[in-house]
């Protein structure tokens, strides 16, 4: 039969009957051939990134070519590569790999964690045309993220060595391009992620809690500006200053003040007028405010042109309502002959305002408002850094959805993810590059330019709360005062928070960070950076909250309930009087969100309600419970929910959790209700959970535990919790036991996010194994063959386990990769045993 897209995000669906969530195992009734339509939201759908009118932007993604030196003759082919420049500038790369960015140095193994990855070497090689035109004008290359020593040649001409692998940097190339060939230019590119003492973060693999994987793994882009142009922050170099810098000086219900400050630069010998126009347009696309400024520029100089606009009843940006802008920056050249739009950018921008308080925690907009987050590495199976902006975007409206209205980790993220906490109200803490480590002083000054260049960055998205300039659990005596003068340097405004660690002895010119995580004393504001993570010892590193999905009901109902003991335990103190020496929190991050791999442990960290391949566990639920009952306009985060932690096996606890939002939760088995039953008492948070007990469990092997025997639709082996809202069913979730496995079949994980045809974009397809009524078998461990066809190709192979794979809980995950034509994707399940399936999905063209 044919279905629309199911995935993930299904248990989210509303229906006339109010929210239906579907069984975390998967489907529960569907055979045969699917079809995946998409009917996907996300910023690639509301236009963003927004192409410039006037800039000349083009994606430099695609066809680069790739070489890794591998085996005993690797030292001589690197060494042959960098004999001299000029063997760099004619190096033929006619049997290199041909690759598209995002790009993961090699392909790991399912386990990538204790060392596994690759580090060391590579290179990547671009062959590209100038064309005449662009003679006389400025061509920079913004290189997004590049793990983690890049040294960058154009055609034979070294331009620069970059250190640090989780920020941009951008190059000039004009003076060195050879301009009307036919791609007559090379770029070569050599990257290296080994260890290196002297490059924040710093610390050896071996003792780090993630993974420096390589390659060129964010995106790149070509610009070629104008003489007049608007500066790049990063290039520019400017404290507070470069490129655009938008700030609030006065937001209120009524009426909101934005203040747009452009570097305007004139890279010619002359002098020139210039025009700045600002069009800032609301969240409907209507035009809202304008203003226009007019400078003389003198020859080879830039200055910063300040410019003010008044919004009468913004639509204000809150993690529950993020309302975004769009700012249109438009440089003219003024002359006699008029004007002449000449650069463009748009920023998007969020009208909001904070404010954080020891006593009274965090305030948005004027609004008391706890946050309840994650941190989040940004590692996957197989790719490594290698995420396209679809994954990011996907694992931030996973997170979303699960309640969590923050996200934290230990360097910054990629701007696609950056992308996805302005659009789905999810704040942002940007990290300085660290971890428990501290250099010598070239290290400390990189450090400094890392706190800067991430702040000029991130300085105009509406999500970022706060500013860690701090090195994460390291002791920041020597640099803390530095870090502290630079944030406020760099974004000198009353909405600016530098964050970090108590600092629990005298610094010279340092009197505390605006927000302090661990040892808070109470006399700053106060946030939790981490919390519910347990260990038995810091070896062995295993613990209650520690659970991998495929373990099964019991651990992962001890994780769920040990997360739930600890929140319970930080809600009860956001209300009451504070005690002595202690600080209200403004929110709290979960240590982690998703499942991630480690350098120091051959084990991946297990401790996150999402697994590696962002698949849920019963913990997800909880995190969920805890959202707002009411729907935001948002709508994603929101609304009534209600799950049974339970697989509805001869195996289950006959006491069974229920996570829910509700008021209350009605349990029926097999059409017959058991227990209306109000949250269990004794606890703090804002939804507890609700305990059902099952007597007589053999009569419950007969029926509720049936082996597929019941046909499709009928109420035996059923379990059903509603969720009850005024007596009134607002939410329902329904469980049919497994039976034998017969089939599989097929979900696509795309969460609204269509499939771009560029060569690198990718999207999980996930193949349950399922009874002959579709229910999936929790203890599947079935062997998986993915096979593609049309425009698309399985990444990996069974050499790093990827395919064939083995089903994990029921579920069997391949990462499926776009070729660069669009057209339709065909993908076949396989295993011994059991009716294959097939799903088809169709990938959209890529807009340069």
């Amino acid at each position: 039969m044919t279905i629309s897209r199911r995935n993930f995000l299904e248990s989210s669906t509303l229906t006339a009957a109010g929210l239906v969530l579907s069984n975390i195992l998967g489907p529960s009734s569907a055979t045969g051939e699917q079809v995946a339509q998409n009917q996907g939201t996300g910023q690639q759908q509301q236009g963003w990134p927004r192409k410039p009118e006037f800039r000349v932007l083009q994606n430099f993604d695609q066809d680069w070519r790739f070489f890794r030196p591998e085996g005993p003759s690797a030292n001589t082919q690197t060494s042959s590569l960098v004999s001299g420049s000029a063997d760099i500038a004619v190096q033929t790369d006619a049997n290199w790999e041909r690759v598209n960015l995002p790009h993961t140095v090699r392909l790991e193994p399912l386990n990538a964690s204790g060392g596994r990855n690759y580090q060391g070497i590579c290179w990547y090689q671009k062959h590209f045309s100038a064309p005449s035109e662009w003679r006389d004008r400025k061509v920079h290359l913004v290189f997004q993220g590049a793990m983690q020593v890049a040294d960058v040649w154009l055609n034979g001409t070294h331009l620069t060595t970059h250190y640090g692998g989780y920020l941009p940097f951008t190059l000039d190339l004009s003076r060195h391009l050879q301009f009307g060939g036919d791609q007559s230019n090379v770029l070569t590119v050599r990257l290296n992620n080994s260890d290196n003492p002297e490059v924040p973060p710093g610390k050896p693999q071996d003792k780090l809690d993630f993974v420096y994987f390589g390659g060129l793994y964010r995106s790149v882009q070509l610009q070629v500006l104008g003489d007049l142009h608007i500066s790049d922050p990063v290039l520019a170099d400017k404290p507070a200053g470069g490129g655009i810098f938008v700030t609030f000086p006065s937001v209120t219900a009524e009426t909101a003040v934005v203040q747009i400050q452009t570097d305007v630069v004139n890279g010619s010998p002359s002098a020139r007028r210039a025009k700045v126009r600002q069009e800032l347009f609301g969240p409907d696309g209507s035009l809202v405010a304008t203003s226009d400024t007019t400078a003389e520029m003198d020859a080879a100089s830039s200055k910063a042109i300040v410019q003010r606009m008044q919004v009468r009843k913004p639509l204000l940006w809150h993690p529950e309502d993020p309302h975004l802008y769009l700012l249109h920056t438009v440089v003219f050249e003024e002359s006699r002959d008029g004007s002449n739009p000449i650069d463009d950018q748009y920023t998007r921008i969020g009208l909001r305002t904070f404010h954080i308080d020891k006593e009274e925690g965090l305030t948005i907009n004027g609004e008391k408002f706890f946050s309840l987050g994650a941190n989040r590495h940004q590692d996957h199976p197989y790719v490594g850094y290698a995420l396209p902006a679809s994954a990011h975007f996907r694992d931030a409206i996973k997170l979303r959805e699960a309640g969590f209205t923050s996200y934290r980790c230990h360097y910054p993220q990629d701007p696609a993810f950056m992308d996805a906490c302005d659009e789905l109200g999810i704040l942002a803490i940007v990290s300085n590059p660290g971890w428990q480590f501290m250099g010598d002083d070239v290290f400390r000054q990189r450090v400094y330019q890392d706190a800067r260049e991430m702040i000029r960055r991130d300085r105009n998205r509406p999500c970022v709360l706060l500013w860690e300039a701090q090195l994460n659990e390291t002791d920041n005596s020597l640099v803390a005062a530095e870090l502290y003068r630079i944030v406020h340097e760099e974004f000198p405004e009353e909405n600016c928070y530098a964050a970090g660690d108590h600092i629990g002895k005298p610094v010279e010119g340092f009197h505390g960070w605006d927000v302090e995580y661990s040892r808070n004393d109470g006399t700053k504001p106060l946030w939790i950076r981490e919390w519910g993570d347990q260990v038995d010892n810091w070896t062995d590193q295993q613990g209650s909250v520690r659970v991998a999905r495929g373990w099964g009901e019991t651990p992962m109902l001890i994780q769920a309930a040990r997360h739930l003991e600890v929140l319970d335990g930080i809600y009860a103190k956001l209300s009451g009087p504070l005690e002595p020496g202690t600080a209200r929190a403004a929110g709290a991050d979960l240590w982690a969100g998703i499942d991630y791999y480690r350098g120091y442990h051959h084990q991946p960290f297990y401790g996150s309600p999402l697994d590696l391949f962002r698949l849920p566990k019963f913990d997800y639920y909880m995190f969920q419970s805890q959202r707002p009952l009411q729907k935001t306009t948002l709508s994603v985060g929101s609304g009534p929910m209600v799950f049974i932690a339970n697989f509805a096996t001869f195996q289950s606890p006959t006491t069974v959790t229920v996570f829910s939002n509700c008021e209350e939760v009605r349990l029926l088995q097999n059409g017959k209700e058991i227990a209306t039953q109000k949250p269990d008492s004794g606890y703090h948070l804002p939804h507890p959970p609700f305990t059902f007990r099952l007597a007589q469990f053999s009569e419950l092997h007969s029926m509720l535990f049936a082996t597929g025997v019941a046909k499709p639709g009928t109420a035996i082996g059923n379990v059903k919790a509603e969720g009850l809202v005024g007596g009134s069913v607002v939410a329902s979730h329904e469980l049919q036991a497994p039976g034998v496995p017969t089939q599989i079949e097929l979900l696509l994980d795309d969460c609204g996010r269509e499939t771009i045809a560029d060569g690198s974009d990718w999207v999980r397809v996930y193949a349950h194994i399922c009874d002959a009524r579709g229910t999936t078998y929790p203890y599947g461990d079935d062997e998986v063959t993915f096979t593609v066809s049309g425009e698309g190709a399985v990444i990996g192979d069974a050499s790093i386990f990827a395919n064939p794979v083995r089903a994990e809980a029921g579920i069997a995950t391949a990462l499926i990769r776009s070729t660069t034509r669009i057209g339709t994707i065909t993908v076949q399940a396989s295993a011994f045993g059991l009716k294959n399936a097939t799903l088809r999905f169709s990938t959209l063209p890529l807009h340069v």
